[in-house]
């Protein structure tokens, strides 16, 4: 059974920076995340529907270091890095769950 929480960060990447995107990601992005102490968790890509076409699930096993992480000067960083590759930003937390998970909707 899996206890601690997933950042859910959903967004369309840009057609035209899809490689330097990739790359960014790989090499910058995740070991970032890493450092603030959120390991990737899970990626989903989707093809058909009203969803954004990526999903990012980060997990940490302790909200505070989630809040650490969230608020942090580094975190910003690198949120306006990926908005350089991508559109349609948002994150969420939510309890970690064993399966696919949404963010909740918004009243």
């Amino acid at each position: 059974m899996i206890q601690g929480y997933k950042v859910l960060i959903t967004y369309d990447y840009l057609p035209d920076r899809e490689m330097p995107y990739r790359r960014f990601m790989m090499t910058q992005w995740l070991p970032a995340m890493q450092q603030l102490g959120l390991e990737p968790l899970a990626f989903f890509h989707t093809l058909w529907g009203n969803y954004p076409v990526r999903q990012i699930a980060l997990y940490a096993e302790q909200e505070e270091t989630i809040r650490q992480a969230l608020t942090s000067e580094e975190w910003a960083y690198w949120w306006e890095r990926l908005s350089h590759y991508v559109v349609h930003l948002q994150v969420c937390v939510v309890p970690a769950r064993e399966w696919f998970q949404f963010c909740p909707a918004e009243a």
